[in-house]
This record gives C-alpha cells, sequence and structure tokens, in this order.
C-alpha cells in the first residue's frame, strides 16, 4: 500500500466519523506538512464551517481548566468539539510539556470531543504551524465547534487573532497582566476578557480593563465584554459562554466572520509561501560551510563583519534570481 493509498483511506475513514484516522492525519500535517495537499484534496466536496474560539493569556491563568469547563458545556448543549491546546515544547524530547491534558480528564473520553497537544516547537505567536492544519482537518471531520488554546501572551503573539473568529483574552489577579496588555496592544485583539481565579479577587483588573476599554474605539461597534469567573467551581462560565454565543451571533450578523474567514486563509497563504520560500533558499542558496565561515571570521576579526557578509549572500540571491526571472 502506497502512502497516497494510505492517506485517501485515513480520508475516507475521517469521513465516517473514524477518530483514529482523524489523529493519524493530525499526525502526518504535523510531522510533514509538504504532505497537506494530498490529504485535503480528499476533502474538496466538504462545505461544513467549524466556528474557531481562540483562548490565550499568560501561563499559569487557567486557559486548560477553562477550555476543559467550557468544553464540557458546550458538549452538554449537543455540539462537538475539537480542541487544539498549544504547549511549549519540552527541549528534551521537542514534544508538548502538558501533552497528557492533565487538567482536561473529565472532557477527554467523551464521544462527542477530540482532543490534540502540540508543541509550539519555538514557533512565533504561541501557535504551532500546523494549527491552521488541524482546524481543517476538524472541519472535515464536522465539528461544531473549535477550540484554540495558546501557550501564551506576549508583545508579538497575535496568530491566534488570524487563526479564530472569536478571541477570549484570559487574566488574573496578582499577574500584572492589565499593565502588560496595555504595553502589548492585546487590548486590540480580544473579543471577551476573562478575569479567571476571581476567589483570589479580581473586580480591581475588571474595572481597569473596562476603563481601558472606554478610551477605545471599536469600528464595529461591538464592545467586548468583561467577565469574572472562577474555573474550578464553575462561577461565572454561564456568563463566559454566553458571552461568546453574543460575539458568534455579532460577527454572523454583521457579516465580519467573512471578513474573519479571509483574514485566516490570507494568513496560511502568506505563511505557506514564507515556508517555501525559506525552504528554497536555504537548500538551494545558502551553503554551511559558508555560514561557518562568516561566523569564523566574525570571531576573528570583529563580530559587526556579519552584516556586510549576509548583504554579500543576499546579493548574490537576488542576481541568481534576476538570471532566472
Amino acid at each position: 500500500m502506497t502512502n497516497d493509498d494510505i492517506i485517501e483511506s485515513l480520508a475516507n475513514r475521517v469521513k465516517k466519523k473514524d477518530k483514529i484516522a482523524l489523529a493519524r492525519l493530525i499526525t502526518i500535517v504535523e510531522n510533514e506538512p509538504e504532505k497537506a495537499s494530498k490529504i485535503f484534496k480528499h476533502f474538496e466536496n466538504i462545505k461544513h464551517d467549524s466556528y474557531i474560539i481562540g483562548l490565550t493569556g499568560s501561563p499559569g491563568v487557567g486557559k486548560s481548566t477553562l477550555t476543559g469547563v467550557i468544553a464540557q458545556k458546550m458538549l452538554d448543549e449537543g455540539k462537538t468539539v475539537g480542541i487544539i491546546s498549544v504547549d511549549p515544547t519540552s527541549p528534551f524530547s521537542g514534544g508538548a510539556f502538558l501533552g497528557d491534558r492533565v487538567r482536561m480528564t473529565n472532557i477527554c473520553l467523551h464521544p462527542n470531543v477530540f482532543m490534540r497537544s502540540l508543541a509550539s516547537r519555538g514557533y512565533k505567536g504561541g501557535i504551532s504551524r500546523a494549527v491552521f492544519d488541524i482546524t481543517m482537518l476538524y472541519e472535515a471531520f464536522g465539528m461544531d465547534i473549535i477550540i484554540i488554546e495558546t501557550v501564551g501572551v506576549g508583545q508579538a503573539e497575535f496568530d491566534v487573532y488570524n487563526l479564530v473568529y472569536t478571541v477570549v483574552v484570559i487574566l488574573v489577579p496578582g499577574y500584572g497582566d492589565v499593565i502588560q496588555m496595555q504595553k502589548a496592544g492585546i487590548i486590540e485583539i480580544g473579543d471577551i476578557y476573562d478575569v479567571n481565579k476571581k476567589d483570589l479577587g479580581g473586580e480591581d483588573i475588571a474595572v481597569q480593563i473596562e476603563m481601558m476599554l472606554d478610551d477605545t474605539i471599536f469600528q464595529s461597534g461591538y464592545r467586548p465584554p468583561v467577565v469574572l469567573t472562577d474555573a474550578i467551581n464553575g462561577e461565572g462560565i454561564d456568563e463566559l459562554l454566553q458571552s461568546i454565543w453574543d460575539h458568534k451571533e455579532h460577527v454572523e450578523l454583521s457579516g465580519s466572520i467573512n471578513e474573519k474567514k479571509k483574514s485566516r486563509f490570507s494568513y496560511k497563504i502568506k505563511e505557506l509561501l514564507f515556508t517555501k520560500v525559506e525552504k528554497l533558499i536555504m537548500e538551494n542558496f545558502v551553503d554551511e560551510n559558508e555560514v561557518n565561515n562568516i561566523v569564523k571570521h566574525a570571531l576573528e576579526d570583529g563580530k559587526f563583519n556579519i552584516y556586510s557578509s549576509i548583504h554579500k549572500i543576499f546579493d548574490k540571491i537576488t542576481l541568481e534570481i534576476k538570471k532566472n526571472s
């Protein structure tokens, strides 16, 4: 049986709701992304759209616990849920630190949920490079809702904004998150702000966020709500879930979901092109020995020489491209 035959067989099984086949295809797109085109050609006739939600926030704010309780509520409503949890990469195995999803054991065996942990593998934005492809597989499988839980929030970590339709930014008391939000500009990406672990006191943070929102102009006319929750005892979860449904209704009725879908595919197309160009350049124009020589000369003659050396490599690449165009 050839690789193409195996992929076709797995794709046919996914169409029949086979979770084992889904898991195997996810493994392929994560480890062998160049095979994605062979996989997705088998799903070209599927028109199903899932609603995609992103949960992001600093490490330790309770993203995994919140994801679990929100997913449970959605399951109780009869929805099918696909979860993608992106964790930091282990420096030893290269895998996800929390791959066992110990905080979601209550839902992991539910027949209407599928959960996958991914290692970020150092990829910027708190998002693994395979996330988009996995959401596509979840949609092919027919999931109603897809939840993406990111590694964390930072000044460059806005990728989740380009991949989902509703962004929930999670904060907790005592982390100084509001100041960090102002520095990072994260106030601009949230559709819902959730102050979790409210038992530690979160009213002050909620007030600060409300004040920040008061100074923000929202072109769409939608003002993000601020919700207080305690994921451990379930307090405030119903309100958070209702806020998610309210935002879903807003983007669908306003038509802005179409712009979000365009942004999602535009993001992926550019990322694919950049990846292919990077691979092309590294394989055809960058000689490892040349790089080592530049490093050697930098150490011997001065570190500032690397800039002129890099320009020479780039000039060579540009000349080669013009010659072949």
